[in-house]
Formats: structure tokens, C-alpha cells, sequence
């Protein structure tokens, strides 16, 4: 497993606080949630204010070798103990890398909210990451 540290600064519309040192990821977000999430490899944990998460970065795969852009696919499942609603989503996006470990990610998120039936929504989020 490469040992990298991510900083990563996001303006989600789910957006969350992260710092770990052995996990890949640092992250901040622009809304009122505020949490914690990690990275090991390609598995995605998360805790917020009243919410849970779990997922996998699925694929990455280059769109433009020459500019350095990909898409990727990113997916899981998400529980929310207020509202007592369990979700599903799929992160799906473009991301650009316009120096050496800088990453500026745009994506959309689906997802599907259970509870006493299903609440199907779409988020459009930014990110802006730096590795080193």
C-alpha cells in the first residue's frame, strides 16, 4: 500500500473536515456538516454530524493523457441517525491534474434515501486536492 497523504480542500454540498495522518485524505468542506473522512487506498469511511458513510473509488481511468484528465467512479452507502434514512450513492466525475499532485475534481453524486420509501437527488460538487 503507497503511504500517501492527500490535502484536499472541497466545496461539496455534502461537505466534510478531515485530517488523519494514516489515512490518504484531508478534507474541507464549504457547508454546515462537518466530519471526519479517510481514505486507505481505494475504501472511503466517513463520520459527521448525524451521519455515517462508507464507499470504494472504483475507477479511474484518463480521458486526456496530453491535458491529464480522467473520470472517475465512486460509490456507497451512507446512514443518517436523526433521520433514521439509509442511502445509497454513486460519485461520478471529471478530474483535472493542471500541475504535479494538484487535482481539481468536479462531479455529481445520485443517490436514494430509504426510509418510509424511497427520495431519489442528484448533488454537484467541486474539489480541489493536493498531494504530497
Amino acid at each position: 500500500m503507497k503511504n500517501t497523504f492527500i490535502t484536499k480542500l472541497a466545496l461539496p454540498t455534502t461537505g466534510i473536515l478531515a485530517l488523519t495522518t494514516t489515512a490518504q485524505a484531508f478534507e474541507l468542506g464549504a457547508d454546515t456538516r462537518r466530519g471526519v473522512t479517510f481514505q486507505f487506498d481505494k475504501v472511503i469511511v466517513g463520520v459527521k454530524d448525524n451521519y455515517v458513510n462508507g464507499g470504494f473509488a472504483f475507477l479511474e481511468k484518463p480521458i486526456s493523457a496530453e491535458h491529464n484528465i480522467s473520470w472517475f467512479v465512486e460509490g456507497g452507502v451512507g446512514y443518517n441517525w436523526n433521520s433514521e434514512r439509509v442511502d445509497v450513492h454513486a460519485p461520478v466525475g471529471l478530474r483535472w491534474e493542471p500541475v504535479k499532485n494538484l487535482d481539481v475534481d468536479l462531479f455529481a453524486t445520485p443517490e436514494v434515501k430509504f426510509n418510509d420509501g424511497a427520495d431519489v437527488g442528484v448533488g454537484v460538487d467541486l474539489g480541489v486536492s493536493w498531494k504530497f
